[in-house]
């Protein structure tokens, strides 16, 4: 077998530690020996080891805070042999964490240490451990000028693990020029003297990553850099502490008088980079600020969840990678390592999506992809199917200290009662910008499950306002605030707040959930005037009722589904909608029976989308039983009766059974006139209707004053630029066209036109409608070159909402085709 340079004789609980020293020793081209990577399967793991150890230049014998394990003693005997037989160098290395008097058999404690335990695993210790190997003392580690070339200062702590990325640092390179031209300017660090920087963000959003690739790429412009922990003022006091074992001065019995040494040195000697890392908490943020007065000299780099930092620092905000530069890291960092198929360019840009391009879920991701060579599309399998477990995986490769689901435990327990019950009431919701009215508008609610949410924790009563626990949850960078009275939770947080959930609490969260979006959802959801709230929460409506649903959460999620399928209809997305509509009338008549008038509502919703996309057989016997439940509910005369008769007359009317028709239009009419007075918007839907009808069976001078009538209702009603004013205008219009009088048709078709475009968007089969009857007009007047574009916009609309096969397809594809033939025509006269 090969001679390998160095024997990694351990604690398996340290072998993290030694991993990192081993990876470290074969990127300087020295060849270590450690038993995960080189035991071979099926072999006696006790012969290759003591036949590795009789080959290696070198033993290394590490002490962590575990000590030195059982199989370790074993070890130590070969190695005390071939020390005596070959004068090889056993080294003693004291491992981050040791104690402070570790206790060693008696021939290692008479040999010289390498310690890391204050420095940490740093280029200066491995060194050490190098000169220990090969007996030649590493050159001097002085200071060098602005002038070296890229890279760390041979003066640093900068931990192994954060070593630089190289081509794997993908989406921050944005980032880190920024935070380059902000200290380094135009290649020299600026004016020592300057206000701290701080960068603040979402845990596992990579602030440390950022900070440490900066040091790693543009360190060897400092005369040193250094690297702290100061998630508490404790570690910030026993790391500034620290840095007197790497800058040779004496430690004091008394760690204050330590640090004071430690900070004359710094002011001493200036030019130098300190990284404080973590300051997640206030009474952390309150230790750096009461130090940084003392720390001059040099630049100071904050990482930190923490948004509201006073203004002498200054703030850099970081988001997650794009999701381009997030699949093409996933690429990179499983290449060679991954199960590869054709389809891995797609799935990993899947992933990153589902992932929400952040970046330590990026990194754990590719790291066990890697570990267990798995394709991209079978890890979404398990992040679809196991979420809980994939979060909490890690592994000593990954590139972070631990998992997704730890990075924000400690941020979570935090958190005052109510600003932790509203982040569990968001983790149900999308991961889109949430309104925050929502939460006001149902603070009974919120303050309900706040006292179950103490009950649970054993917290103290809050009492939090509900902005209060919006600003909190912001400062600790768990949601972002836009200016809309919005707030955004990432998708990933959502899934680490979901696990900790008690699964036997988790029915309950989400029906209060479902109640608070409930509550706040307009019911006329097919109301152009509801839209705005409407669009904002569609996403979190579409998620609670899945979930609702499919855990079997009570409340009232078949109202809700129903209202945001009318709302999805209304806006012509029929395949969105009708799943959500035949759910909802499963429930309600599973809820309240067959003959309910919740289910007449549910069976009238269906039965018009089931008009709309020309399935007319299916629609009409479910609007005869929605009549008929009205009827034996309400009697013959009441408003809902009318609603059921004027649907049930139009879908007659569209299979051109006029005569049946009629009837049932008068008979609406009449109901509406009795119940709400000749003036109300209702009589003017059966006024159009009926108008409507007269047209179609050539009473045109019947029909006209009905619309004219109607028009005039709903200009009074909603305004002049409200879509059922749209609709009166077009039918006038229509009417006007058939009795000749183009000129007053084409100026009320034109406004139909911007009134649909201005409240549906320029893609609403409504719209379509509108520029398929312009353009007819403008054929009529041989407009022809006007007319072309506006019947092509209108097949397109057609095609993409309703399907090349629909009837209204169908028919502007055919005007479409005779215009062309008409203008090629006239091209060839």
């Amino acid at each position: 077998m090969p001679a390998f340079d160095l024997f990694l004789s351990h604690n398996s609980a340290d072998k993290p530690a030694v991993r990192e020293i081993a990876r470290a020793l074969k990127e300087r081209r020295y060849k270590p020996w450690l038993d995960a990577d080189e035991l071979t399967p099926g072999l006696s793991w006790q012969d290759l080891a003591e036949e590795a150890i009789e080959t290696c230049r070198a033993a290394a014998v590490f002490v962590g805070p575990n000590g030195i394990g059982p199989w370790e003693h074993e070890e130590l005997k070969t190695c005390l042999t071939q020390a005596v037989k070959r004068k090889i160098p056993v080294i003693p290395v004291l491992l981050p964490g040791a104690p402070k008097k570790p206790d060693l058999p008696l021939f290692l404690g008479e040999r010289t240490w390498v310690d890391l335990r204050t420095t940490g695993i740093t280029p200066a210790g491995l060194d050490l451990l190098v000169w220990g190997i090969t007996g030649k003392k590493p050159r001097s580690r002085s200071r060098v000028q602005s002038s070296s070339p890229p890279g760390p200062p041979p003066l640093h702590n900068l931990p192994l693990y954060l070593r630089s990325l190289g081509d794997l640092f993908q989406g921050r390179g944005d980032e880190l020029r920024r935070l380059a031209d902000s200290l380094q300017g135009n290649g020299e660090p600026r004016a020592l003297v300057q206000d701290p920087q701080a960068l603040y963000g979402l845990g596992g959003i990579g602030k440390t990553r950022l900070a440490a690739e900066y040091a790693w790429r543009f360190g060897a412009r400092y005369t040193a850099a250094f690297f702290l922990r100061a998630e508490t003022p404790e570690v910030l006091q026993t790391g500034l502490a620290s840095l007197a074992g790497m800058l040779d001065l004496p430690e004091k019995q008394a760690q204050s008088e330590t640090i004071q040494s430690v900070l004359r040195w710094l002011r001493t000697n200036p030019g130098w980079l300190l990284i404080l890392d973590n300051v997640d908490s206030r009474e952390a943020e309150r230790a750096v600020m009461e130090t940084l007065p003392a720390l001059t000299g040099g630049q100071i780099l904050i990482t930190s969840r923490l948004r509201n930092w006073p203004r002498s620092i200054q703030k850099q905000d970081l988001g997650t990678i794009p999701l381009e530069e997030a699949r093409i890291f996933l690429l990179k960092r499983t290449d060679g390592e991954r199960r590869t198929t054709d389809e891995d360019a797609v799935q990993a840009g899947l992933l990153a999506e589902e992932l929400g391009g952040l970046p330590l879920a990026l990194e754990q991701a590719g790291a066990y992809i890697a570990h267990t060579r798995l394709s991209f599309r079978a890890y979404r399998k398990v992040w679809a199917e196991e979420k809980a477990r994939a979060l909490d995986w890690h592994d000593e490769s990954m590139g972070y200290p631990v998992s997704v689901a730890a990075t924000w435990r400690t941020s979570f327990d935090r958190l005052h009662a109510t600003a932790g019950t509203l982040l569990r009431l968001m983790a149900f919701l999308a991961p889109e910008p949430i309104p925050e009215a929502m939460f006001e508008a149902k603070k009974e609610l919120v303050g309900e499950a706040a006292r179950g949410f103490r009950e649970e924790t054993g917290q103290e009563d809050d009492a939090d306002a509900i902005d209060e626990a919006l600003a909190e949850l912001e400062s600790f960078s768990l949601l972002a605030r836009g200016g809309s009275g919005t707030c955004t939770v990432h998708r990933v947080v959502q899934e680490v707040v979901q696990g900790r959930i008690p699964p036997e609490r988790r029915k309950g969260w989400i029906e209060t959930t479902l109640k608070i979006v409930n509550g706040h959802a307009p019911f006329a959801a097919n109301d152009v005037r509801t839209w705005p709230v409407w669009n904002a929460l569609r996403p979190h409506a579409t998620r609670i009722v899945s979930l609702a649903d499919e855990t079997g959460a009570a409340g009232p999620v078949g109202r809700l589904m129903n209202q945001l399928a009318v709302y999805l209809n209304t806006r012509g997305l029929y395949r969105e909608a009708e799943p959500l509509m035949r759910r909802a009338l499963a429930i309600d008549e599973a809820s309240f029976g067959n003959e309910h008038p919740d289910v007449a509502i549910d069976l009238n919703h269906l039965a018009q989308l089931l008009q709309d996309t020309n399935r007319l057989s299916e629609a009409e016997p479910l609007m005869r039983r929605a009549l008929a439940i009205d009827e034996a509910s309400f009697g013959q005369e009441h408003p809902n009766v009318a609603i059921r008769l004027n649907n049930l007359a139009a879908l007659l009317q569209a299979t051109n059974r006029l005569s049946e028709a009629e009837p049932l239009m008068r008979r609406a009419l009449a109901i509406d006139e009795a119940s709400f007075g000749k003036e109300h918007p209702k009589v003017a839907i059966r006024l159009n209707n009926l108008a409507q009808l007269l047209k179609a069976t050539n009473r045109l001078s019947e029909a006209e004053p009905l619309m004219r009538r109607a028009l005039a209702l709903d200009e009074a009603s909603f305004g002049n630029e409200h879509p059922k004013v749209a609709i009166r205008l077009n039918n006038l219009a229509q009417l006007l066209k058939a009795t000749n009088r183009l000129s007053e048709a084409e100026p009320l078709m034109r406004q139909t036109l911007a009134i649909d475009e201005a409240s549906f968007g320029n893609e609403h089969p409504d719209v379509a409608i509108d520029l398929s009857n312009l353009a007819q007009l403008l054929k009529a007047t041989n407009r022809l070159s006007e007319a072309e574009p506006l019947m092509r916009r209108a097949v397109a609309i057609f095609e993409r909402s309703l399907g090349a096969d629909h009837p209204n397809t169908r028919t502007v594809q055919e005007n479409l085709a005779f215009l062309l033939a008409k203008i090629e025509g006239a091209a060839g006269k």
